[in-house]
């Protein structure tokens, strides 16, 4: 039996799934009836134009057997003309003269004839062959961007079934269903519920129940406890790890969850930017005498990476003052002001200050949605909110490039930020009508320089966040944000093709994230899989230089998702035990990973652009892939040389779930 939530996501994948088949039949149709007329149409043109100029030499008296250089000026015609197979100049008789290209093996093709006239009449034929594989090569190219703007849309519609499930007539039947299945798994346990009176009162039967249970568990626990009888507090002890009862479960917030459809909103503006963003800034600087191409594409990216960094720690203590809604609001009408900006300016150093306007409301945005999702939820179920925080982020990896890419294709850069400025706005109208407007509460200390230097100290911390974090956030940002897209885009590809490339990362952390996670848990190995995955995609992106064609690529950027599946989530897990066992404050622990991670966003685009100028891109992703699995191995030595100096006294000593100290 499936559940409320899936049928109502079964239910509208397979409407949008059926409109989606209609409208790829209707735009194979159109594409049929419309391109190769389009085609044809541009070969006459060529052609008409061709022959003119050979009527021309013929009425100033030069016969057309003296005519020198065709073949060169057929070439100029065909070479940016991939359709046409070929182009030759020959007489009434049959006799060819000139030629550029060939029809061999395209004995059915299309051919375009045009009559060079002369004074007695026709004196030769210009013909024009049209390759009907490059027609649909460039027929399949618009149905390839119309199936994955399908996908795209289907994960949009489905990440948007949020603010169906939200509602409270929904979200009332949906925690009724949790329970009931809770109660059909043999479960006991009270569950956590953050609805409003009318979904407490629908809940309350069930709730009275299973707190009936858990209070009889707990008095029939003190009484054999009380008669010392040992073999029965056993039973009673298991049957409470069995079922559950007597304990309180945390299920999945519904005051947390309601900034998931904005939060995914949101995060889609700035993913529709990845494929052409280093294009566009290279652009814009053309005339900027002082700044080389490399430079240019990744000076944009590094602005607006390093204000996200610089901005994560105050923005936090910023969004407690003007309450976690007014935060997002705020951010999202900022973000919108950037984008609207980039877009309508044609100059380059207006340009980066728009980036930097738009990275602090990205900022802004970013801590208030999870600081939101923090004060919402609570015990078991802050680690599911925080989960759903992060889906959100990767979905919006994973739709926006390719969408970004076909708006930036086929209606320019400037249409694609104005998209990215509209959806800010939409998210900003999502977050109002849906997240609930909370009251100012206290306004907590962010981590402070001291916090922060305090918190370095802690053993393995450093080599943790120096040796992997900052690593895996430098390659991830160079390779999927500068060099990938200007290697592809050097190789020929368009936008819309480098933004299917750049959905490789995002698709293999959402599949694959959870079920390293769960491997790393239930082999107590964090530390090895941090290891492992540092490795992986380091490895992944020295392999480039072998064949640096567009085969490796997909490796670097398959072994790059599939390296950090592996290592995100011990990573963060590391880290979080650092935090718990913290002497001073645990949020300078978080504060101080946060910075370093950000910061390895900024850095990547920087170096990236610093070395594509000065190696070019297989060596300057091979050594940043080499940085990556240097820094592995240091953080793999640190744990051996503490193991070996901690002795006897490992056991006084916070331990990571590897039992070595962190």
């Amino acid at each position: 039996m499936i559940g409320l939530r899936a049928a109502v996501t079964i239910a509208i994948a397979l409407i949008l799934c059926a409109a989606l088949a209609v409208i790829g039949w209707g735009a194979q149709r159109v594409a049929q009836r419309t391109i190769v007329p389009a085609i044809l149409a541009k070969a006459e043109t060529v052609g008409r134009s061709a022959g003119g100029l050979v009527e021309r030499a013929v009425a100033a008296g030069i016969p057309v057997r003296d005519l020198v250089e065709v073949p060169a000026y057929f070439d100029e015609l065909r070479a940016p003309s991939r359709e046409f197979a070929e182009i030759r100049l020959s007489l009434p008789s049959g006799e060819v003269l000139a030629r550029s290209g060939t029809r061999v093996g395209l004995d059915d093709a299309a051919v375009v004839r045009t009559a060079v006239q002369g004074a007695g009449g026709p004196v030769a034929e210009i013909a024009i062959t049209v390759d009907p594989t490059v027609v649909w090569q460039q027929v399949g190219a618009v149905l390839l961007d119309v199936a994955f703007i399908g996908v795209v849309a289907l994960l949009v519609a489905l990440e948007l079934v949020a603010l169906v499930v939200g509602g409270r007539a929904i979200a009332a039947l949906v925690a009724v269903e949790q329970r009931l299945k809770a109660l059909a798994r043999g479960r006991l346990a009270t569950q956590q519920d953050d609805g409003g009176m009318a979904v407490r009162a629908l809940l309350a039967p069930i709730d009275a129940i299973t707190s009936r249970l858990g209070a009889r568990h707990r008095q029939a626990r003190a009484r054999a406890v009380q008669a010392g009888d040992a073999a029965l507090v056993a039973r009673l002890d298991r049957l409470a790890e069995r079922s559950g009862v007597g304990e309180t479960e945390g299920t999945e917030s519904r005051l947390a969850a309601a900034v998931r459809p904005a939060l995914f909103l949101f995060m889609l503006c700035e993913e529709l930017t990845r494929p052409y963003m280093p294009r566009l800034a290279q652009g814009l600087a053309a005339g900027d005498a002082g700044l080389s191409p490399n430079v240019a594409a990744s000076l944009p990216i590094v602005a607006f990476m390093a204000v996200v960094a610089l901005c994560q720690i105050p923005f936090a203590s910023v969004s407690e003052r003007m309450g976690r809604r007014n935060g997002f609001l705020a951010g999202a009408l900022l973000a919108a002001l950037g984008y609207a900006v980039s877009a309508v300016t044609g100059h380059y150093h207006l340009f980066l200050l728009a980036r930097v306007v738009t990275g602090l409301g990205y900022a802004l945005v970013f801590v208030s949605a999870q600081g939101h999702v923090v004060d919402h939820s609570h015990g078991a179920g802050r680690s599911a909110a925080l989960a759903v925080f992060v889906r959100a982020i990767m979905v919006a990896c994973l739709c926006g490039p390719p969408i970004g890419g076909v708006i930036a294709d086929r209606l320019g850069a400037e249409v694609a930020l104005f998209t990215s400025a509209a959806v800010a706005v939409v998210s900003a109208l999502v977050a109002a009508m849906v997240v609930p407007k909370a009251p100012r509460g206290v306004v907590h200390a962010p981590a402070t320089l001291r916090d922060l230097a305090r918190s370095a100290r802690a053993p393995r911390l450093m080599a943790l966040l120096l040796g992997c974090a900052f690593p895996a956030k430098l390659l991830f940002a160079a390779l999927c944000l500068l060099l990938v897209p200007l290697e592809l885009q050097r190789q020929g590809y368009s936008s819309a093709a480098i933004g299917r490339f750049q959905m490789i990362y995002p698709l293999l952390m959402v599949l694959a994230v959870p079920f390293f996670a769960a491997l790393a848990d239930r082999w107590n190995a964090r530390a090895g899989f941090v290891i492992a995955g540092g490795l992986v995609s380091g490895i992944g992106s020295m392999l480039v230089p072998l064949n640096p064609s567009a085969v490796l690529i997909v490796v670097a950027l398959a072994l790059l998702g599939l390296g950090q599946s592996m290592s995100i989530a011990s990573q963060s897990a590391l880290v979080a035990d650092t935090a718990a066992h913290a002497g001073g404050r645990p949020a300078g622990v978080l504060g101080l990973f946060r910075l370093v991670e950000r910061s390895g966003n900024a850095a990547g685009p920087a170096g990236a652009g610093v070395l594509l100028a000065a190696v070019g891109f297989s060596i300057a992703t091979a050594l940043l892939g080499a940085v990556v699995v240097a820094g592995a191995a240091v953080f793999a030595l640190s744990g051996q040389r503490s193991a070996a100096t901690s002795g006897s006294r490992r056991h006084m000593r916070a331990s990571s779930s590897e039992g070595s100290p962190v």
